[in-house]
């Protein structure tokens, strides 16, 4: 099996695994209870929650509250904050092509509380204009939602410069959807009031995520219970995954140059014969993005198709983002670019590890140009 669909979900890496396993059955006590063991698994926990901010670069300004995953990072941290400033604004900004737990809440709270919703557009590259950022805030904009890179085209934006624009000219709060940007693009976070981040995307386990919070921003919690992680997510703390989550997001942050040089080779690799063959295939990634996500459409072939004739021989790539892949039959970010009809309806996104080699990609190129021709349309 060839795996390209690393943008979903990357395979746990064995480190990680086995300090996940370790902590379940050597601290396994609530970290709640008054104890000795349990005081022991909540610094366990808190250390891990200490690492995973100072692997990201970030002081103790922030802190961390752990969640099932970024779709409910991204849900506390804009529905949190929304309802925590309902007294000083009604307006929110993120671009069109945000990932779906973003776009939809927003459209949530725009249906259940009335607020004004503003939407950034991107170029052809994928990337907002700064300009247009600057004149859609004003003093009823309370909240910008900016992903640092996309999930399905993998352009980048510069969230250093975003947030110096967002303070600067308003007192909105900046949040930040980095998981497909953690240890795979060098970025810095400072600017940034709310980061989310998630686990699986970098070898770590599913079902695990983060919202990492500037110490002076107030949000509502969305789960009401036991007060745990500051009164913000109720529930008993998951320390196993928490740890391998430490150990995950650490590993890839210190792999980050020989990582990244690795994956460059691969898309440039595949890049290069895309763009040898522009009678059947159109690039809607470019060169100067992450090398992790290469998202390409076919000019005259359904993707639905030809992704399934890839998968029966044992490749394994996707047509959108997992997580609106089975409600949209296009892709959200290429029609955001202004592609045409049949270029946003027929993407294909490779996705790459750091597991994955030149020879896969080889294989890859030989598989998709066999299958082009057999498929009439």
């Amino acid at each position: 099996m060839i795996y390209f669909d690393n943008a979903a979900t990357t395979k746990v890496d064995a480190d990680v695994l086995k300090a996940y396993i370790d902590v379940c059955q050597n601290y396994y006590a609530n970290p709640s209870s008054p104890h000795i063991f349990a005081k022991k698994t909540e610094n366990l926990f808190l250390r891990a929650k200490r690492q995973i901010i100072k692997s990201l670069g970030l002081s103790d300004n922030y802190k961390l509250i752990m969640t099932s995953g970024a779709t409910e990072a991204n849900n506390l941290a804009i529905v949190g904050y929304v309802l925590a400033h309902l007294n000083k604004g009604n307006r929110i900004i993120c671009t069109r092509y945000e990932h779906s737990s973003v776009l939809s809440t927003f459209e949530y709270l725009k249906t259940e509380y009335g607020i004004m919703v503003d939407y950034l557009d991107v170029d052809q590259n994928g990337h907002i204009n700064f300009d247009q950022l600057n004149e859609l805030m004003n003093e009823k904009t309370i909240l910008v939602s900016i992903m640092a890179v996309n999930n399905e085209i993998g352009s980048i934006n510069d969230i250093n410069i975003i947030g110096k624009i967002i303070h600067d000219n308003s007192k909105a709060a900046f949040h930040c959807d980095a998981s497909q940007s953690i240890g795979k693009v060098d970025l810095n976070y400072q600017n940034c009031d709310l980061i989310t981040i998630s686990s699986h995307k970098i070898y770590g386990l599913k079902g695990c995520g983060g919202l990492i919070i500037k110490n002076n921003i107030i949000i509502r919690p969305l789960a009401i219970g036991g007060g745990q992680e500051d009164g913000l997510r109720s529930g008993t703390n998951d320390v196993a995954s928490t740890v391998a989550f430490a150990v995950a997001i650490k590993k890839v942050c210190q792999n980050y140059k020989s990582n990244f040089q690795h994956v460059l080779q691969l898309f440039n690799y595949l890049f290069i014969y895309l763009s040898k063959n522009t009678d059947l295939y159109e690039i809607n990634s470019c060169i100067n993005q992450t090398p992790y996500i290469l998202n390409f459409s076919l000019k005259n072939k359904k993707a639905s198709v030809v992704t399934e004739a890839l998968s029966m021989n044992g490749v394994m790539v996707s047509t959108s983002s997992a997580c609106s892949s089975k409600k949209e039959a296009y892709s959200q970010s290429v029609k955001a670019l202004g592609k045409s009809t049949q270029i946003y309806q027929n993407t294909i996104r490779v996705s790459f590890s750091k597991d994955n080699t030149l020879e896969e990609v080889k294989q890859f190129i030989d598989i998709l140009s066999k299958v082009m021709k057999e498929i009439k349309s």
